[in-house]
């Protein structure tokens, strides 16, 4: 997975066929329990702010089929991992991307990548309101 694909498709530069393609079979198995992603990094000491539209644009290409959960999973590791996106913790946008981009992290700690999961953090970045608790207990 390359972080130009990923910075191109959230400026609209590129459609999402190609971040689906560029994303496709980038997650190895390391152990039973732990997965990593090959990710070609932006190395030249810029960064790139990640907002709430950029998730809610991931979101729906989940929702609309374009992508898969696995991709958002890999997306997700990748931006975890990355010294080239960032998002400002100190603010309440920031704290909803952080909060949806861990839980796409690592779904076995915290929620399953699921359609109405995604349905859920689609609501999250639209209101503000997390509701994953509340209805992954039902």
């Amino acid at each position: 997975m390359k972080e130009t694909v990923l910075r191109d498709y959230l400026e609209n530069r590129v459609p999402v066929e190609t971040l689906a393609e560029n994303v496709k079979n980038t997650q190895k198995r390391a152990t039973y329990d732990t997965t990593s992603v090959q990710v070609e990094q932006i190395k030249d000491g810029t960064t790139y702010q990640v907002r709430k539209e950029h998730l809610l644009r991931l979101c729906n290409e989940v929702l609309n089929g374009n992508l898969t959960l696995e991709d958002i999973n890999s997306i997700a590791l990748a931006l975890v991992f990355s010294e080239y996106f960032i998002w400002d913790t100190n603010t309440e946008e920031g704290e909803i991307i952080e909060t949806i981009i861990y839980d796409w992290d690592s779904p076995e700690i915290n929620f399953p990548l699921t359609p109405s999961n995604m349905q859920l953090w689609k609501h999250y970045l639209e209101t503000g309101k997390y509701k994953l608790r509340i209805k992954n207990k039902e």
